[in-house]
C-alpha cells in the first residue's frame, strides 16, 4: 500500500509519491510505502501510525528523519528506534516534537530503563541537524544537557551516550583505520575522505569546513621547521556576513593538510576543466575545497563565477543537504558503508553500529582537549563559542575516567601484530607492479622503501603506507631510517603541544614499521636456514 501524503494547505490530495531508498542490509523500500522491508527478518508497518494524530507533513518528515537512519543503521536497530518514536508520538505529538512529549516519554521509563532514551535522542537530534522539520530547537537543548540514570554515572550526553555522545579512544583510532583503509580500496571518494578526517581533527561545524576556500590552507616557518595553519570560517556569528571571521587553526597535522591539499587541487582542476583555463596562484585561493561540482558546471567563464561568488558567495561551497554530493549525503554515505561495531550498545545479544555524524566528531574534539587539561575557555574559543556557558560539560571528569583515559594513553592502541596489514616482499621484481617505477615508495631521503600494490590515486604520504593493506615493503629496504624519522617528527609535535590524539596517529605508524622490521628479521633468518640446508 502507497500512503497519499496530503497537501500542507487544503484539503487536495496529491498523487503519491515515492522515493526509493537502500537499507544498511541493500533491501529496497520506498519512504512513502507503509511497509518497510529492511531485511529478510526485518519490515517496519509506518501503518501503525494511523490511529496517532499526526499531520500530513509532520508523518512526512518523521519518513524521511527515519529513512535514512534505515539507509545508516542495523535494521534491528532501526525497528527499535520505530517502536519508541511510537511511544513517544503517544503523548500527543501532532506536527512538531517537543519539550513537553520528551519529558513525558521520560517519566514512564523506570530509572534502571532511562538509557533507552539514549537511542531515539540520537534520532532526534540528527533528525534536527539535517534541518528536517518536526523537533522544536528546545528538544534539542533538553536532550544533549539530559542526564539519564541508566548510564553509566549518569553522565550528560556529551560525554557517556553511546549513540550521540563522544567516540572513545578505541573508536576513534577504529575510525581513522577504517576510513583510511576505505579509501585506499576505493569504498569512499577523495572527497568523503577529506571531509571526515576534516570533522575529525578539527571539530568543526559541517558549514565551516564547507565554506573553506584554498587559500586557507597557509604554512610558515619558525626555526627552520615548517608549519600548517588553517584558517576555519565562523558560524553562527549573528549579524555577520559569509567567511566574516576566522579561527585560525595553528600546527594542524601534516596529514591532514596533505589531503585538504588534495582535495582542494581536484575542485581547481575541476574548475579548470569546465573553463578551459589554467587558473592564477590568485584566483586558485578563491575556490572552495569543497565544490558543488553542479553549479560549476554551468558556468562558462570565471568572471562569472567571481560575479555570482561576489552576489552570492556560498553558491559554489558544496551544499548541506538535498543531493548525494552534499555534506548530508557524505555522511549517510559514510554511515552507511561503516562496517564497525561498538561495545557499549548490545543489540539481540551482540553488539550495535557504531554511530557517525558531526555532532559526535564536534563532542569528541571538546572532550579531548578537556582530557589533556585544556581550560573551558580554552575549549569555548577552539569550537567558536563566545561565552562558556556550553562547554563546562567537557571539563567535568571524575577519577574513574581520569584513570580510564590515562591507561588508553599509556598502552599502544594497535597491537604490532595488527599494525602492519601489507605483504612484505623480498625484492621489487615480487611487486604487483613490478614494471612501474610510479609504484615505488621512497622515504624522506628519496631512497625507496617498497612498492604500492594499488593502481589508484592515493592522497596518503609514505609513512601512511606502513598502515595500509597494499603496501608492499622491500625485505632490505631502509625501515629502520623510517622509523628514526617518524619517532623524531612524533616527539617534536610532542614537544609543540600536539594533543594525544594526534601523537597516537604517529604511534600507529611507528608500530607498523616496526611490524615491518620484524617480519623482516624474521624473513632474514628463514632465508638465512634454506641457504644453509642447500650448501
Amino acid at each position: 500500500m502507497v500512503v497519499n501524503v496530503e497537501k500542507v494547505r487544503g484539503t487536495k490530495r496529491t498523487k503519491p509519491k515515492s522515493d526509493k531508498r537502500l537499507s544498511k542490509a541493500n533491501y529496497e523500500f520506498d519512504v512513502y510505502s507503509d511497509i518497510w522491508q529492511l531485511d529478510a527478518n526485518t519490515s517496519l508497518n509506518l501503518g501503525l501510525l494511523n490511529p496517532l494524530h499526526l499531520t500530513p507533513k509532520f508523518a512526512e518528515s518523521y519518513r524521511l528523519a527515519l529513512a535514512d537512519y534505515a539507509s545508516e543503521f542495523s535494521s534491528s536497530y532501526v525497528s527499535n528506534i520505530f517502536r519508541a518514536c511510537r511511544h513517544l508520538f503517544s503523548f500527543g505529538v501532532t506536527n512538531k516534537v517537543n519539550e513537553q512529549h520528551v519529558i513525558n516519554f521520560k517519566s514512564t521509563l523506570t530509572k534502571k530503563m532511562e538509557h533507552k532514551l539514549g537511542g531515539i535522542r540520537a534520532f532526534l537530534l540528527d533528525w534536527h541537524d539535517k534541518n528536517i522539520n518536526g523537533v522544536d530547537k528546545k528538544v534539542v537543548e533538553l536532550l544533549t544537557s539530559l542526564k539519564l540514570s541508566g548510564n553509566e554515572k549518569g553522565k550528560a550526553v556529551a560525554l557517556g551516550c553511546p549513540y550521540s555522545g563522544a567516540y572513545t579512544f578505541e573508536e576513534q583510532i577504529e575510525l581513522v583505520s577504517w576510513y583510511v583503509d576505505a579509501f585506499t580500496d576505493k569504498l569512499i571518494s577523495l572527497t568523503d575522505y577529506a571531509f571526515i578526517m576534516a570533522l575529525q581533527y578539527t571539530g568543526a561545524r559541517p558549514i565551516q569546513l564547507a565554506n573553506l576556500y584554498y587559500g586557507d590552507l597557509t604554512t610558515r616557518s619558525e626555526a627552520g621547521i615548517e608549519h600548517f595553519d588553517l584558517q576555519i570560517p565562523n558560524a553562527k556569528k549573528r549579524d555577520e556576513p559569509f567567511r566574516g571571521s576566522f579561527k585560525v587553526k595553528q600546527d594542524v597535522s601534516e596529514d591532514l593538510m596533505l589531503v585538504l591539499s588534495t582535495q582542494a587541487t581536484q575542485s581547481i582542476k575541476t574548475v579548470e576543466a569546465q573553463l578551459g583555463i589554467r587558473l592564477t596562484p590568485k584566483q586558485k585561493k578563491q575556490i572552495p575545497i569543497f565544490i558543488s561540482e553542479l553549479d560549476i558546471s554551468e558556468l562558462s567563464s570565471f568572471s562569472e563565477f567571481e560575479q555570482i561568488q561576489l552576489q552570492t558567495p556560498d553558491l559554489f561551497c558544496i551544499r548541506q543537504r538535498g543531493v548525494s554530493s552534499s555534506v548530508g549525503g557524505m555522511v549517510k554515505r559514510l554511515a552507511r558503508l561503516c562496517p564497525l561495531k561498538t561495545t557499549r550498545i548490545k543489540v539481540d545479544g551482540g553488539y550495535g553500529d557504531l554511530h557517525i555524524n558531526p555532532r559526535r566528531f564536534r563532542y569528541t574534539h571538546a572532550t579531548n582537549m578537556a582530557m589533556l587539561g585544556a581550560s573551558a575557555h580554552a575549549i569555548a574559543e577552539e569550537l567558536g563559542h563566545e561565552d562558556i556557558q556550553n562547554v563546562t560539560i567537557y571539563t567535568e571528569f571524575n577519577e574513574e575516567m581520569a584513570d580510564r583515559i590515562d591507561e588508553a594513553l599509556a598502552t599502544d592502541l594497535v597491537p604490532l601484530a595488527q599494525a602492519f596489514s601489507g605483504t612484505l616482499i623480498d625484492s621489487e621484481k615480487d611487486a604487483i607492479r613490478a614494471n612501474d617505477p610510479r609504484s615505488r615508495i621512497n622515504n624522506d631521503s628519496g631512497n625507496p622503501v617498497g612498492n604500492c600494490g594499488t593502481f589508484g590515486f592515493c592522497a596518503n604520504g609514505s609513512v601512511h603506507c606502513y598502515t595500509c593493506n597494499k603496501f608492499q615493503p622491500w625485505l632490505n629496504g631502509p625501515h629502520a631510517e623510517m622509523l628514526k624519522s617518524v619517532v623524531s617528527k612524533r616527539d617534536r609535535k610532542r614537544e609543540m603541544g600536539a594533543s594525544e590524539l594526534v601523537l597516537q596517529g604517529h604511534n600507529r605508524s611507528i608500530n607498523a614499521i616496526k611490524a615491518v622490521i620484524q617480519k623482516c628479521n624474521a624473513r632474514k633468518q628463514e632465508l638465512g636456514k634454506e641457504r644453509a640446508l642447500n650448501v
